[in-house]
């Protein structure tokens, strides 16, 4: 505690003059963070898929900065909220993939706005995120989806009912509110009206090499990727019709003016593109790790930036907006700043790795991974010409891949970060609903 207390007077030392982007600049922007588990992407229409998955998510980007090459550091909830909320790579916060504390030492974004007198909410639903693993610091109030919705398809209205009841009677101090939607997340089990046909795709039961999460019961019949994959995009498309009613009351009640608002997502999905279905960890392909980066500034015109960003860039540039700077070196860097960017290191469960290096992105499968599901152990995918990552590069263009294999090799050399589960020091006793949500998310099995 003592430590966190010099930190927070090193932040309030270090404070710089007030940089928002509202008309007033004596006014603080209130910060929106809306965040989707699971969505990929390339699975929403303003980021190119064939679908329009996303009617009000692709308004929303009209007006707002889209970042085109936007990267999770970990394709796992825990560690990569955890960077989203202090700046920091997975190898310094030290928070395990899923099911591990966000350890107290550091200054969450919430701790820094509670500095400027922010007022701070958060509604989850992810028990990943449960306070019990210390994702509440800084927050006046947290709502725990799981201990007042007991079914997996009551949860998304219900995070959205307690927005709107947030915003409909906000605070009159500026405020932060963080709302996490589980939507998309396995098991997809979208409202019917939202379920369209998409290409049938392969028999799942056919496939030589893959892995499907998936219980024995929703394999029955033998069905087809493409069944899978619309319910997926139903969720999508449901979740962001949720996203319309919160963008119409922000328009309604005329907060637009002065919000700063985030859209993103903690990790994408695997669906099949390399014979790995219905959940993610263990790859670094686009399809796990890139995710959407949308942030709407009032006053600013809709913009598409294309250098590579990431997750734990969002700390600073909040901070900056709230006039801050970070109380420690942070891996972070402001979004609206491409000077001075250095490569993405990327790592998944299992010891998988990647690195995102200007135009150029590079995924070393682990040995396990290239055998189970037929892949190649490494791949070079050129973003700006391959966004889909539909071609692999690494024996064309062997001088970029072998220099970037050595930036990998040299980043992880000696990292020690992934512990076994029983190394923890303490364990967090959940109650039996948060456990419930963690096995319904196929967390526990």
């Amino acid at each position: 505690m003592r430590l966190k207390i010099k930190m927070v007077l090193a932040l309030l030392a270090m404070g710089a003059t007030l940089s928002c982007t509202s008309s007033r600049l004596d006014e603080r922007p209130n910060i929106i963070l809306i965040s989707i588990d699971a969505l990929r992407a390339d699975h929403l229409s303003t980021y190119g898929y064939a679908y329009p998955t996303s009617p009000h998510i692709d308004e929303f980007a009209g007006k707002s900065t889209v970042f085109e090459f936007a990267y999770c550091l970990i394709p796992k909830t825990s560690a990569s909220f955890a960077s989203l909320l202090t700046g920091l790579h997975p190898f310094v916060h030290l928070t395990q993939p899923n099911q591990d504390s966000l350890n107290e030492k550091f200054i969450t974004l919430a701790e820094a706005l509670k500095l400027r007198d922010y007022a701070t909410a958060a509604v989850i639903d992810n028990s990943n995120l449960s306070p019990k693993y210390k994702f509440n610091q800084g927050f006046d109030r947290t709502v725990a989806v799981w201990d007042d919705r007991e079914k997996r398809e009551e949860s998304t209205p219900y995070i959205t009912e307690k927005v709107l009841e947030f915003l409909a009677a906000p605070p009159k101090e500026p405020f932060f509110l963080w709302a996490h939607y589980i939507e998309p997340h396995f098991p997809y089990v979208p409202p019917s009206q939202f379920i369209e046909d998409r290409p049938e795709g392969r028999v799942l039961a056919e496939i030589p090499r893959a892995i499907v999460v998936a219980n024995k019961s929703q394999l029955e019949g033998r069905p087809r990727e493409g069944h899978f994959i619309a319910l997926y995009d139903a969720t999508v498309k449901y979740v962001d019709s949720e996203f319309g009613r919160i963008m119409s009351l922000i328009s309604e009640k005329g907060l637009d003016k002065n919000s700063i608002i985030i859209l993103t997502a903690d990790h994408g999905e695997e669906l099949g593109e390399h014979n790995f279905f219905f959940d993610h960890g263990p790859l670094t392909f686009n399809s796990s790790m890139r995710v959407p980066l949308i942030v709407y500034l009032p006053g600013k015109n809709g913009r598409r930036l294309r250098y590579p960003v990431s997750l734990m860039d969002i700390y600073p540039t909040i901070l900056n907006e709230a006039g801050l700077v970070p109380p420690y070196p942070i891996q972070g860097a402001n979004l609206f700043s491409e000077k001075g960017r250095g490569d993405l290191f990327l790592v998944g469960p299992g010891g998988s790795r990647a690195v995102v290096s200007g135009k150029y992105h590079l995924v070393k499968v682990i040995p396990q991974m290239v055998e189970r599901l037929g892949l190649e152990d490494y791949y070079l995918f050129d973003l700006e010409k391959d966004p889909f990552e539909k071609e692999n590069l690494a024996r064309k263009r062997d001088q970029t891949t072998r220099m970037l294999l050595r930036k990998i090799s040299d980043f992880f050399e000696g990292a020690v970060y992934f512990k076994p589960a029983d190394s923890k020091e303490s364990k967090v006793e959940l109650s039996e609903r948060e456990l419930e949500r963690l096995r319904t998310l196929g967390y526990i099995r």
